[in-house]
């Protein structure tokens, strides 16, 4: 079993990476799971990555780096024992720190059938000058020790923007191979990415001797102090699931989560005018599954249909991770504006 880490700042596209790269690698003939870990106590994106048929675990409450890190260690064995994927895709929260992830796996006494592939770290190119202005030391840390760096979201970018943030990543990381593209696009550039992948595991395995760092020991002060709060970003999460007591059609769902997302950002917006990181909702009914997110105070809620036989009347999640707003605040505005809407819409929960 192969092990591919994926991170990178909340917003910044792991999600939709993790399933194009399963996707791939599946059709290729490989097997693949996906281990999910979340800040909050209940978790989006393991859901959208088993709506896209690809089998997946999730690890909530916490950060693998330091507050999970035993839990870590129990989830790729059970993950070993049950399936034994040729491929584990572990994708980290967002403020995550992958080398310290990579680290404490090459410890584990998991035996020589498991073996560590590339760390990959993706960047939302077109908020790149954004996020290195609010947390630079942190983002920098992300990407110094990636095998492979994405500048994602190209599509949104220009080429002398692109070619401005390649220069400042090969400043961070002169070793990394650094790919610009957009996982929404199936083209040349995707495919010279995933070209590059497979070859990454491909390759034979280097275990070399793990990094001697003690169990509590956490480089540069940059543990988690809790399960929800991250110094080193300024970012707090909060989210919670709520149950659909009847049918409702798709029409309906698609506005109930348009208008709850929103709702929320204008809301986040109000006590953090710049606020970065992830609001994110994940919604199902009988007969579809649908995500819809905002990754900073610059973009408008994006809709992800995904078709679904899910046999009860539905339910959704609904997730924020962002920098500078309370803890207390979100769980506020998350409760005002499902509440606030599905009331309007006649959604009873």
């Amino acid at each position: 079993m192969r092990i591919l880490i994926v991170s990178g700042f909340l917003g910044s596209g792991k999600t939709t990476s993790v399933v194009k790269i399963g996707k791939y690698l599946k059709e290729r003939g490989h097997t693949i799971a996906v281990l999910v870990n979340d800040v909050a106590d209940v978790g989006v994106d393991g859901q959208v990555i088993s709506e896209n048929g690809l089998d997946s675990k999730e690890m909530p409450r916490g950060c693998i780096c330091c507050t999970l890190k035993y839990a870590l260690e129990g989830n790729i064995a059970l993950i070993q024992a049950e399936s034994n994927p040729d491929i584990l895709i572990i994708e980290p929260t967002g403020v995550a720190f992958p080398d310290r992830i990579k680290e404490q796996i090459e410890k584990m006494d998991f035996g020589p059938e498991v073996t560590m592939g590339p760390i990959i770290s993706l960047i939302d190119g077109s908020k790149f000058r954004h996020i290195m202005e609010h947390s630079e030391y942190a983002a920098t840390k992300q990407m110094e020790n990636a095998d492979i760096i994405v500048i994602n979201k190209k599509d949104l970018m220009e080429k002398e923007e692109i070619s401005a943030v390649k220069n400042v990543i090969r400043d961070i990381n002169v070793d990394a191979e650094i790919f610009s593209i957009s996982f929404k696009e199936k083209d040349l550039a995707l495919i010279q990415f995933m070209n590059a992948v497979e070859s990454w595991l491909g390759m034979e395995a280097t275990t070399g001797s793990a990094i001697n760092i003690e169990d509590n020991d956490c480089p540069d002060n940059m543990c988690a102090s809790n399960d929800d709060h991250f110094d080193h970003f300024n970012v707090s999460s909060y989210a919670d699931t709520y149950h659909i007591e009847h049918t409702i059609d798709t029409d309906t769902a698609i506005n109930a989560a348009t208008s709850i997302m929103k709702d929320l950002k204008n809301m986040v917006l109000a006590l953090n005018p710049k606020f970065l990181g992830h609001l994110k909702m994940f919604l199902h009914t009988e007969s579809i599954a649908l995500r819809i997110s905002v990754t900073s105070y610059l973009d408008n809620p994006e809709v992800e249909v995904i078709d679904t036989d899910i046999s009860d009347h539905g339910e959704f999640t609904v997730f924020a991770a962002v920098t500078e707003v309370h803890r207390d605040d979100l769980a506020q505005i998350i409760k005002r504006s499902v509440m606030g809407n599905s009331s309007h819409l006649g959604i009873s929960i």
